[in-house]
Order: structure tokens, then C-alpha cells, then sequence
């Protein structure tokens, strides 16, 4: 197929320049990193055009490897950062009322207005699938999708020009009510107007997620959009336990509803 011949000769040509970042800049670097995550949403495509193939599925695996391993040494640790955990089973985290206030609240209506949440499989029209959306799945359990697309290098080195009215969008915008999540980060969704696929992360600067909340993101995504589980790729921030996580907030409370 022609969409497979393609995708896979734009998968061949970023591997390639990957393995230049790694001997440049480390094989850890953002860089490698940008361009792997490119490669391996390229690689989703030509599964969705082609199929199972082992040596793709080979592929998939080695380049997701990769991201996993350089996101889990994506820690940092700031213990004034205005955050609580409210819930243990699940794990609920909560950012501070005040902060939002100040910060975010006067941009969070219109916030609200482009966001998706996800009742059924289909894809809204006019969503852009294979590019990234920053997600939210709420402490009742509900995943919300930000409509607004921004790009993979972004992702990668942060998203500081996507803003409304000049405030820059952040994830406790998604949840302006109560402020609360099960989890929170970016999510590039393969496939239209079916999800064949999807890429997610944990990475939200304000919620902070632990990385067991990876599992929640699986659970959630592929009840949502009726997609097996091995076409989830989820990649978690840091190598915190949920205790150490708990310990790294200063405003810490058990069970609070």
C-alpha cells in the first residue's frame, strides 16, 4: 500500500537520524527522544496499513523500549509544588485551589469549551489523531482530551506557546471544578474515524503522576476506544513509588472527599 510504503520510509529516515542524536548528544537526549517517539507513531501507521507484521511488531517494541527507559529518568522533585494526594485506591491527586486561581481560573471556561470527553470510540470531527493532545482522566474516572492539537517537538521540549487569551494551557485546566485527577499527561491517538492505536504519557508538570498510575491510563484508554491493549503504548514519568511520590508533596491528606 502506498500510506504503508510511506509511513515506514518516514520511520526509516528518523531511526536513522536518532542513531546521529544518540552518538551527538547521548542516546538519551531530548533529541533522541523527539526523534523516536516521531519514529514510533510512524510505525503505528504502517501497523494500522499493514498489519501485525513480527518484524514491525520488533520495531514497535525496540523503539517504545527506548522512551520508557529515558522517561523513567525524567524525575524532578520539588517539595513546595502545589499538589495533594486525596485518595488511595484509587490515588487521586489534587492541585491547589489558590494557585489555580491565580494563575489559570480566568482561562479555563474557554479551556473547558475545547476539551473532549471520551463517551464513545469515534473521533470528533475535525480532531487531528496522530499528533498530540494533552488528557486528564478525572478522579470519577472520565478521560478529557484538550481538542487542540500542538506538535511533537512541543511534546518533547515543552508546551509553553499554547495558551488562551495568553495564559498558558495546563492540565488543572481540564478539571477547573474540583482540581482533581487519577492522571494526567499527553496522548496521540492513531487512527480515524476508529482509534486503531494510541501513544500516551504521564507527563503533566503540575498533577505529577507516579508511575502507577500508568496502569489506570491503559485500563481507561482501552475501555474508551475499544482498542486492545497491546496498541497502548504508555510511557510514565520518573521512578517514584506511590509512598515516595506521597512523601515529595507538602501539602499531603489521606482519604479526603
Amino acid at each position: 500500500m502506498v500510506a504503508d510504503a510511506y509511513y515506514l520510509a518516514e520511520a526509516d529516515k528518523l531511526h536513522a537520524a536518532a542513531e546521529q542524536a544518540a552518538v551527538k548528544y547521548g542516546p538519551s537526549s531530548q533529541a533522541v527522544v523527539f526523534l523516536k517517539y516521531e519514529e514510533l507513531i510512524r510505525l503505528w501507521h504502517v501497523h494500522m496499513c499493514d498489519g501485525p507484521d513480527p518484524r514491525l511488531r520488533e520495531r514497535l517494541t525496540h523503539a517504545a523500549e527506548h522512551i520508557r527507559a529515558a522517561y523513567a529518568r525524567q524525575l524532578s522533585v520539588r517539595r513546595d509544588h502545589p499538589t495533594r494526594v486525596v485518595g488511595e485506591d484509587p490515588l487521586v491527586i489534587e492541585f491547589d485551589r489558590a494557585v489555580f486561581q491565580e494563575r489559570y481560573a480566568v482561562a479555563a471556561p474557554e479551556a473547558v469549551r475545547q476539551t473532549w470527553q471520551v463517551d464513545s470510540p469515534e473521533i470528533p470531527e475535525g480532531f487531528a489523531t496522530g499528533a498530540p493532545h494533552m488528557f486528564v482522566i478525572d478522579d470519577l474516572g472520565n478521560l478529557l482530551i484538550w481538542r487542540r492539537r500542538f506538535s511533537f517537538r512541543e511534546l518533547i521540549f515543552g508546551r509553553a506557546k499554547s495558551q488562551i487569551d495568553g495564559v498558558p494551557v495546563a492540565h488543572p485546566m481540564l478539571v477547573p471544578d474540583r482540581l482533581r485527577v487519577r492522571t494526567a499527561g499527553e496522548i496521540v491517538l492513531i487512527g480515524a474515524p476508529r482509534v486503531h492505536a494510541m501513544v500516551v504519557n504521564t507527563k503533566s508538570g503540575h498533577f505529577r503522576p507516579p508511575p502507577s498510575t500508568g496502569t489506570v491510563v491503559r485500563e481507561v484508554c482501552a475501555e474508551r476506544f475499544a482498542v486492545p491493549t497491546d496498541r497502548i503504548d504508555v510511557f510514565t514519568v520518573g521512578g517514584l513509588s506511590d509512598q515516595d511520590y506521597e512523601g515529595s508533596t507538602h501539602r499531603l491528606a489521606r482519604a479526603v472527599s
